[in-house]
């Protein structure tokens, strides 16, 4: 699923581990995980609340459900998950972003820089202040947090970069990043379909074709069988 963007081989291995322990929260978080990058966010998000409700002092089923309701516009739910899951680790990587990330999409920007510059990763902070940044107007801040990603962490970050790029409303450039993405195997790549980041250049034409290229244009994931319910 990660680094060979294989849905339907992921799909096959998903569906036997469940078939094998049906309510191993692991297992589950996983397919929902793989749920939500074919698409299906209703289903992700069944299995996402399972989890949670199964083992609900694990932060990293709070923070994997506050991402599928991010890719899902539940945005309050969003900033509801990330901070349920600060509250139980404190230091949690991530949240911070993710909680900033949502209330930029709500039109919140100001509190969208506050939060994200408590951001304890780097790479995530700079991507989370460089589209506040833009937000507000401030784009020497915004090119300066830019270009420090892309010098600290090309390669690790590509695909990250790509949709800041696309935010501040740089399409050939966030082309050229989608490009890089999939020649370093970024992992972000496996979630492209359901990534609210891209909105901007969606209607571009280069868009589809480029899904085609890397297998997650939506003829080809809703293609994918994958059929794993919520355990009972």
């Amino acid at each position: 699923m990660i680094y060979d963007r294989d849905l339907a081989a992921a799909a096959r291995y998903y569906e036997h581990a469940f078939a094998l322990e049906p309510t191993n929260t692991e297992i589950i978080r996983g397919a929902a995980t793989l749920a939500r990058n074919l698409v299906r966010l209703d289903t992700a998000i069944a299995l996402g609340e399972y989890a949670t409700t199964r083992d609900p002092v694990n932060p990293a089923y709070h923070g994997s459900l506050g991402t599928t309701y991010y890719f899902a516009g539940r945005l309050d739910d969003v900033i509801s998950s990330y901070r349920t899951a600060l509250s139980l680790s404190p230091g949690f990587v991530g949240a911070r972003y993710q909680i900033g990330e949502a209330l930029l999409r709500k039109g919140e920007a100001r509190a969208a820089l506050a939060e994200t510059r408590k951001e304890a990763d780097e790479a995530s902070r700079l991507e989370g202040l460089s589209m506040a940044y833009h937000a507000l107007g401030r784009q020497a801040e915004s090119d300066t947090a830019l270009a420090e990603l892309i010098r600290k962490y090309e390669k690790d970050s590509a695909y990250n970069i790509a949709y800041v790029l696309a935010c501040r409303g740089e399409p050939d450039h966030a082309f050229e990043w989608l490009d890089k993405a999939v020649a370093y195997h970024d992992p972000g790549l496996a979630q492209i379909a359901v990534e609210p980041q891209f909105a901007d250049i969606r209607s571009d034409p280069r868009w589809l074709p480029f899904l085609r290229r890397i297998g997650m244009a939506p003829e080809q994931l809703a293609a994918i069988r994958f059929d794993i319910k919520v355990p009972k």
